[in-house]
């Protein structure tokens, strides 16, 4: 049988879920097959990977700048169509065979329709809907995503599998010279009691009710700061506005993209680390948190319970009350800290790549 897999994603650099996701399954796959001579592996992608090749796992590199998947990768679908093939990304080629298996990570832009341009909501949707036709199989990595695409695409439930997605982020030890110019950079010092997020700075990610909160939070505890670490995204301007003002600024601290490393510091030395998201398909953030034994607020929607389970505080994401009395019960009741902290080992525990890499491949092999 010959295997097709769309390796576009498969990108060792960048931190973004759906790359990690790309990666960590891609390997998993070549893993098994480079031992397996009752299959063949192919391995597309628009350009040339450092990926492990025999006579058995062949990489066949199509060059296309744009719309590579539903262009390029689709006409080698027509003219050169393996036996099965399988998507990390929700993008399914036009011309795929009978047999296509893809993972679908969210479908965010069904309830966060504004933070959207107005092509790229109708291209997600439009992509989305023609793989939920098409493909004869759908992962989802969690009963979230699962509805979701029952309600708005009326997607049949014998064509999705809910297959958790893996986690092996472990925290690392960086030197304290280097720790010490990270927090230096910004404006940090290790005694400095910080609650901290990683994402994309944008409005789908609530951080502007999560300013909000952090404001009147810091009336009552005003030697706090906020750190939001993350890329510019849809909404910054106004998130930028709202951090500016009542003079809390000083105390909010936005460094823009961060590094793996940087990441890691931030995680050793902060306090807390708050997440009040209005949308996730799954949630690697909460995850790295509980990697570092820090305690969590976060939001009662979407996925993030499954992944969080009971090792997290739990807010209102649309109540910006709800978010910062999240805060503050970090410091006010710690009980109700240490009992979350005691969990995120279990917690941590039912998420395996391994797991992940055999219910897929199962799927993929499935007649």
């Amino acid at each position: 049988m010959k295997i097709g897999i769309d390796a576009s994603r498969f990108n060792l650099k960048s931190g973004t879920g759906v790359e990690l996701y790309s990666v960590k399954i891609i390997q998993a796959f070549i893993d098994y097959f480079k031992h397996n001579k009752e299959h063949i592996l192919i391995l597309y992608s628009p350009k040339k990977l450092m990926l492990y090749k025999t006579q058995r796992i062949k990489h066949r590199v199509i060059p296309m700048k744009r719309l590579w998947t539903k262009i390029r990768l689709s006409l080698e679908m027509l003219f050169h169509k393996p036996d099965v093939l399988f998507v990390p990304s929700h993008v399914l080629p036009h011309f795929a065979p009978k047999k296509s298996v893809i993972m679908i990570h969210d479908v965010a832009f069904m309830h966060q329709k504004k933070v959207y341009l107005r092509f790229q909501y109708w291209y997600l949707k439009k992509t989305t809907r023609f793989a939920v036709r098409k493909a004869s199989d759908i992962l989802v990595p969690s009963e979230a995503t699962k509805r979701d695409l029952k309600h708005f695409f009326k997607c049949p439930e014998k064509k999705i599998h809910v297959i958790p997605h893996g986690f092996d982020f472990k925290p690392k030890s960086l030197g304290v010279e280097f720790e010490g110019e990270v927090l230096s950079n910004m404006n940090l010092k290790r005694r400095d009691n910080y609650m901290l997020f990683i994402g994309r700075l944008e409005s789908k990610k609530n951080i502007n009710r999560l300013i909000d909160a952090f404001i009147g939070f810091a009336e009552k505890f005003p030697t706090w700061k906020l750190i939001l670490a993350g890329m510019r995204g849809v909404g910054f301007n106004k998130i930028l506005k709202k951090a500016t003002k009542k003079d809390i600024f000083k105390n909010i601290i936005m460094p823009g993209y961060i590094t793996e490393n940087e990441k890691h510091v931030l995680l050793k030395y902060c306090n807390a680390f708050v997440f009040p998201s209005l949308y996730e398909g799954f949630g690697f953030p909460i995850l790295e948190a509980f990697a570092y034994g820090k305690p969590v607020v976060t939001s009662r929607c979407t996925s993030i319970p499954e992944v969080a389970g009971g090792a997290a505080i739990y807010v209102d994401p649309l109540s910006t009350s709800s978010i910062r009395e999240g805060m503050e019960k970090l410091i006010t009741n710690p009980k109700l800290k240490e009992q979350t902290l005691l969990r995120q080992q279990e917690q941590l525990a039912k998420f395996k790549w391994e797991d992940a890499a055999t219910k897929t491949i199962e799927v993929v092999l499935s007649q």
